[in-house]
């Protein structure tokens, strides 16, 4: 076994959002595994379905389980990985206090494309063999 840069989690309660961003970021080449809303993140994190994200990207968008204290949960169960978080304008004052925790803070509306090049700069490592 080869030691590879770790799966991209993608949190999204809106199934169409999940799907769109899904698809994108692996025709991208990127490893992903997405997760239909953050309480099914989480218990993947806690049952070791999940390990060590490289990156986390979660669209609060739909998800009222999405707050504040459970985005952070998440990242710390994912050790601290970088977070691009996803918002709605109204959502924003909400989750500003996790701004200078996030690799990237974007307010919807956003491009599927916009998201897919935020994660090209944030990627740890592309595979150079994907």
């Amino acid at each position: 076994m080869t030691e590879e840069t770790g799966e991209l989690l993608l949190v999204a309660a809106d199934w169409r959002s999940r799907a769109l961003l899904l698809a994108e970021l692996q025709e991208a080449g990127f490893p992903v595994r997405a997760a239909p809303g953050i309480q099914w993140a989480i218990t993947w994190l806690l049952r070791g379905q999940v390990t060590a994200p490289a990156l986390l990207v979660v669209d609060v968008h739909q998800d009222p389980l999405a707050l504040p204290n459970q985005v952070t949960a998440l990242q710390q169960l994912s050790g601290g990985a970088p977070l691009v978080l996803i918002v709605g304008v109204y959502q924003r004052r909400a989750f500003e206090s996790l701004r200078a925790s996030c690799a990237a803070f974007l307010v919807r509306p956003v491009t599927i494309g916009q998201v897919v090049a935020v994660v090209r700069r944030l990627w740890p490592a592309l595979p150079s063999s994907h």
